[in-house]
């Protein structure tokens, strides 16, 4: 069999290639790095984007300007079609990094608001949801003095709040199958305007069942849930167990959790959790002898379980099993799973918290 010429077989290997149909050129396009939907109280939607420009001159170099737009209509689609025709160019979203919806729209449906952005292809998954109080137009609007962009000023401030244990380590953009799962609920970042000017603040978890917001998690409880979740975590403590009800700060970390299940009526679920801290502050200035050390560790063990105790009881008021115990049961008794209505039954059932503190290192005056 002859071999083509490898001049030819470059030509018709050429042929084949797919070139650059699908390219974008940024010189074409304006990134979106903040969006904002808010219902308003017609029933229409509001759609606020920032979008960071590099604005040139030929006196001095390029800078920085961020356009924060909003444009309102029907649905999400409806009001990011009528915001095209106030931009110049065509409004890009993969590099969006923050997607916010206000509270009014959390509580009547939050997939109706996702559902535009999920139907675009270049629409990254690394994205933070967070459901404001105030609406999300004058979180867009935000000029914060030491970030020049206000997608970069709430993207730290969210990865920050993980890393601290004030926010939940999830997968932000992949909730969509949990609205529609049964056995597991949504919980989101709620933020509030601060009492600084130009910043907003983490005021805890916003809960949801299935697709609607149903209540609210505040700071405390949001860092105890945090601690009943399935995940290891890290974090900051500051409780009065010390001597003389000083207020003595840990770190800690967790690393043992389990759920275990009685399912003679009633059901009946049981958290464990062990914690390991390690003193950081001891204004007391009081040496920490054995005693006083098991005193301590006997009240922060009382301390978070009846915190924790007050965490299960508001997500069950808000019917959110954001702690997976029907998904638990589910796998484990499927044949008691399928006799259960599960959104009527959750509320009812029994959970007790067990939270096991161990203190090993009391710093430096020990």
């Amino acid at each position: 069999m002859r071999k083509l010429p490898l001049p030819l077989m470059m030509l018709l290997l050429c042929w084949s290639l797919c070139g650059c149909w699908d390219q974008r050129e940024l010189k074409n396009i304006r990134m979106v790095h903040t969006a904002g939907i808010d219902l308003l109280e017609d029933n229409k939607v509001r759609l606020s984007v920032s979008i960071p420009t590099v604005k040139t001159s030929f006196e001095s170099q390029g800078t920085v300007i961020t356009p924060k737009v909003s444009e309102v209509g029907r649905s999400v689609q409806e009001a990011n079609m009528n915001l095209q025709k106030i931009v110049s160019q065509h409004m890009d979203l993969r590099e969006t990094r923050i997607l916010l919806v206000n509270r009014a729209f959390a509580e009547k449906n939050l997939y109706e608001g996702l559902d535009f952005f999920y139907r675009e292809a270049q629409f990254p998954i690394n994205v933070y949801i967070a459901v404001t109080e105030q609406p999300t137009q004058k979180v867009v609007q935000l000029d914060v003095e030491d970030r020049s962009l206000i997608s970069e000023y709430l993207y730290d401030l969210l990865k920050s709040g993980e890393e601290e244990g004030l926010l939940p380590k999830e997968s932000p953009y992949l909730i969509a199958p949990v609205m529609f799962a049964k056995g597991i609920d949504n919980v989101l970042p709620y933020l509030t305007p601060s009492t600084i000017r130009n910043r907003a603040k983490i005021e805890g978890l916003a809960l949801f069942h299935s697709e609607r917001m149903t209540g609210r998690l505040d700071e405390l409880h949001t860092r105890t849930y945090v601690l009943l979740k399935n995940k290891k975590s890290y974090g900051t403590l500051t409780e009065p167990i010390g001597p003389n009800h000083s207020f003595m700060t840990f770190t800690y970390i967790t690393s043992k959790h389990s759920l275990k299940l009685n399912t003679a009526a009633p059901i009946q679920a049981d958290i464990y959790t062990t914690m390991h801290c390690e003193l950081i502050d001891n204004p007391s200035g009081i040496r920490l002898e054995e005693s006083i050390m098991k005193e301590m560790t006997r009240e922060l063990e009382a301390i978070l379980t009846k915190r924790a105790e007050e965490t299960i009881h508001k997500l069950q008021e808000a019917n959110c099993d954001a702690l997976g115990i029907g998904r638990f049961l589910k796998a484990h008794h499927p044949k008691l799973w399928r006799t259960l209505e599960w959104s009527k039954a959750y509320p009812d059932i029994r959970i007790r918290a067990h939270m096991d503190v161990r203190i090993e290192n009391h710093g430096l005056l020990n």
